[in-house]
Order: structure tokens, then sequence, then C-alpha cells
């Protein structure tokens, strides 16, 4: 038996109630080819909560313990995507290890892919890393492990280890081919109808080169998943499932060709694209099946789009603002929310930088509807290993906190004359021309629960006892009637909590 676990994440912002793809993906492929070889997917926040203090998370790992030495795996596959996850994932693995030093341990996903020493420094309880996509690296090593053997033994191709001391890697190996793709199975999940919503990838990669973006850095050319596999996958997904939402999780959606198939079963659709990319045509023949559209904006000054790799040139920018506004215009005057996604405080930004974004939401915020919008602005980290990070040394006046890729690593001061505190108070500005309609509200709600709130609010006196697994309220249910629950009280939530939803991300953190 094996198992493939998605972990917590000390990031409230990160829970979305869908099943976790990137995970899935592998064991339905591994699945797939190895029919005979029992295969099972945990999302420990879905199967065991989310917790909300220390002592929640240890009742959790405690009661997951317990399960393994009922179950007996003999290796496990934990998705590693993001910084949030990480600590949180180290942790597990040593608490498995101490339990179960007999389990073969293996992690991917992004994290582990750049940052795979750091790993290693922090533990010994993993025994392998898998280096960028993950399905046949997964297969050969749960081939070897169901014959007794270990993979280390084995030329797999994007693993490496650690041994005496000494990191060890294999041969690369090639892209993996989506036409080989696996259909995703959804009976490998504990609660396959408990999850809310569908996330799907049509593609994978992106050949933009933005340099706060990972993607361009594992995965620089966009590759598509095959139509015929597309259509069996969402058929199936939508009868194994009582979801009826679509979240679209590619690096860069095009394929509006497929709305017609969505439409037909059912599904709201939301998606998150460029804004240079979108044709503003198409929103008026999607807008009865689209949920949400989200924006990879980032900025309006021209100046801090060069620096991000955004734009080419000035006629590029001038294309980049005036689709933005025609989208806007039409997903305004066809009723679909939008969330505009931006960056505050970018290396080498100045209070102008920060004017022209202020002036540009001021124009686009006249041009709102009933479908209403959200300016998702957050404060600027850099992590080592990057090409934001390259940027950032590069400029002799940014100072950022440099605390390894375990740290927040904020952009303190971006250039000479511009502070923390101003970058602050542009966020906060732009982030209040947000329209929060009720249409916004209930697709936000639906996508993200926790939008916004800080983790403090998950404990409010207003949320009932059935919010919770346990009588001193430090597991929170993510399932069926307590999310419902929980999603009637957000409204009275976000009143409450109003003053800090713009706040930097660390006030989303739990304390765990």
């Amino acid at each position: 038996m094996f198992l493939f676990v998605e972990p917590i994440s000390k990031n409230t912002g990160m829970y979305v109630p869908a099943y976790p793809l990137s995970i899935l993906e592998i064991a339905s492929f591994v699945k797939f080819n190895l029919p005979e070889v029992e295969i099972k997917v945990t999302s420990l926040p879905m199967d065991y909560g989310l917790p909300l203090t220390k002592d929640g998370k240890e009742q959790i790992f405690r009661e997951f313990l317990k399960d393994l030495s009922s179950i007996k795996p003999k290796g496990i596959g934990i998705s590693c995507t993001a910084i949030s996850q990480a600590e949180e994932v180290i942790n597990l693995c040593g608490l498995i290890k101490a339990v179960h030093p007999d389990i073969f341990i293996f992690l991917g996903g992004y994290f582990p892919t750049l940052y795979y020493k750091e790993i290693f420094s922090r533990t010994s309880a993993v025994d392998l890393i898998v280096l960028g996509e993950g399905e046949i690296s997964a297969l050969k090593i749960i081939e070897s492990l169901e014959s007794n053997e270990n993979p280390l033994d084995h030329n797999i191709p994007n693993l490496v280890w650690k041994t005496d001391g000494e990191i060890h890697h294999t041969r690369k190996g090639k892209p993996f081919d989506l036409s080989k793709k696996a259909l995703l199975n959804p009976s490998l999940l504990k609660h396959p109808g408990g999850y809310d919503i569908l996330p799907y990838a049509f593609s994978r990669g992106c050949p933009y080169n933005c340099n706060f973006c990972m993607e361009s850095s594992l995965r620089p050319h966009r590759k598509v998943v095959p139509s015929d596999i597309i259509h069996l996958d969402l058929k199936n997904l939508r009868h194994q499932t009582n979801a009826q939402t679509l979240l679209v999780s590619d690096a860069l959606f095009k394929s509006f060709d497929i709305f017609p198939l969505l439409r037909s079963l059912g599904l709201k659709v939301n998606f998150e694209t460029r804004c240079d990319v979108l044709d503003p045509s198409m929103i008026s023949e999607i807008s009865d099946s689209c949920g949400a559209i989200a924006l990879g904006f980032e900025s309006a000054s021209y100046h801090t789009l060069r620096r991000m790799n955004k734009v080419k040139d000035r006629s590029h920018y001038e294309k980049y603002l005036a689709n933005t506004l025609s989208i806007f215009k039409e997903a305004a005057r066809n009723e679909i929310p939008m969330m505009i996604f931006m960056i505050a405080g970018y290396p080498g930004d100045t209070e102008e930088d920060l004017k022209e974004s202020l002036a540009f939401a001021q124009k686009l915020s006249k041009n709102t509807g009933p479908g209403g919008h959200v300016f998702k602005i957050g404060e600027c980290h850099v992590y080592p290993k990057t090409k934001i990070y390259d940027l950032a040394v590069s400029l002799p006046d940014v100072v950022f906190e440099d605390n390894g890729v375990f740290g927040q690593n904020i952009v303190r001061k971006p250039s000479k004359n511009l502070d923390f505190e101003t970058i602050l108070d542009y966020s906060k500005k732009i982030f209040n021309l947000s329209n929060y309609t009720p249409k916004l509200q209930n697709a936000l709600l639906n996508i993200m629960p926790f939008f916004r709130l800080p983790a403090q609010s998950l404990t409010d006196s207003i949320l009932p006892d059935k919010c919770f697994k346990d009588e001193n309220r430090t597991i929170f249910n993510v399932q069926g009637e307590s999310l419902a629950t929980f999603r009637k009280l957000v409204p009275d939530l976000t009143k409450i909590y109003n003053p800090r939803m713009s706040d930097r991300r660390s006030t989303r953190n739990l304390p765990l």
C-alpha cells in the first residue's frame, strides 16, 4: 500500500476546498499503470482538519500517525508546492520516521525542486526528492518499493538524495508527455464527495519569463493537455463528484474553446490569465458560464513592469494597460466578478510607481457593476535561487529580509526613498478601491472561504462549535456542513476584521 499526502499550510490563504490536484495527478498516473497496487491520497486539511493552534496540529498528527500504523504503507509521497507548507512538511517527515522508520518518504513539488539542499540540511527523514514533473519518477519509485527494492539502486530520472553528507543526482529525464496523462481518479481520495471545487490544469508551463514567478524556471514551455483527455476527465469528474465549480489551475489559461463542454456539464468556471492574453471580445461569449476572472496585472508602472519582465517595450505596455481596461469594462458589463492581482514594493520601485498603480486602479474602479471586483495586492517577498532575488541584490538601495528560504523575506525598501510604511499605505488605498458586491462575495466564498481574513478570526466567538472538530476549538472542520456554516458567517467576520484585511501576509499565518 502507498500513500500520497497533501500537507498542512501555515497560511490560511492557501486553503481552497478543492481536491489536491498536483498529488492526485501523480497518484492517478501510478494507479493507472499499476492497477494491482493499492494507492490512497490524503489531504490533511480535508481529512483531519485545519489546525488553529500548535495543540491542534499535534492532535492531527497523532491521529494521522495512528492511521499509518493501521494501513502500514510501504512508501509515502508528499507534495510541497508552496513555501508556506515547507516547514510543516519537514516536521511531518520527522514525525513519520520517528514512529515508522521503515516507511520510504519522498517529496515533490515546486519547493523541493528548487530547495532540495535546504531540505536535506534540515532533516534526514526524507529518503529522496523528485525534481520537476513527478509522474514517471513516482511510478518507478513505487514499482521498486513494491518489489522490495531500493529506488536508489535504479537509474530513475530526476531524483536527488543525500547519503553520508553528500548529495547525489540521477540524470535529467525528458519532459512528461501529456498525451500519456492518466484520467484523474477521485476514488483515491478519502472523501471524494466532500470537495466543493474541481481544479483542473488544461496545460503546464508558461513561455513568459516574468522574474517574480517560479514557473519559468521549472517549466519554461507551455504544453497543452490533449482535448480528448480533457473531455473525458471533465465528464468523469463531474459525474463522480458533487462540485459544480471548476477552478482552472493553469499558469496561463487560453482554452476558451472548451466552454461549450463546460456549459453542457453545468460547471461555473473560474480562471486566471494574463491581461495581455485574454481577448475582451470573448467575455460576452463565456459570461453565462464564467464564475470569476483573475488577472495577473501586478503594476501599472512601465518601469516596474519592465523590471518584472512583464512587458517588452512601451508599445507592449500601452496595449497591456488598454487591454486591462477593456477586460475590466467587459467583465463589469457582463456582471462577472474580477480579481486583480498586484504586487506592492517591487525591487526598484519608487513612490511614483505606486502612484501610477493607484491612479490606474482608481480608473478601473470607476467601471464596476454588480459583478464587483477586488484588488488582491500584497507586499513583495524575495526568495533565494530566484530571478527576483538576483534583481534585488543587483540594485544598490534595495533592503529586504534575507532570511533564507524559510523566512518571510519581505522587501522593506524597494529604493532609497521608499519605506515600507508608505508601501502599506498605498496597498491599503488600492485594496480599499475593491467593490465587494454580493456576487463577488459569493464567488470569493466559494473559491477562497478564508480570503484575507486574519488567522485570529477563525477562533472568533461568533463561530459555533459545529465549525470545529474538537471541543477545545483548536481544529477547524473544512468539510460539508461546517464549511457551509462558516461561509454564512464570513460577512460578519469581514465587518469585524475589515481593518486588518489589508494587512501584510503574516497576519494570515496560523500560530503553528
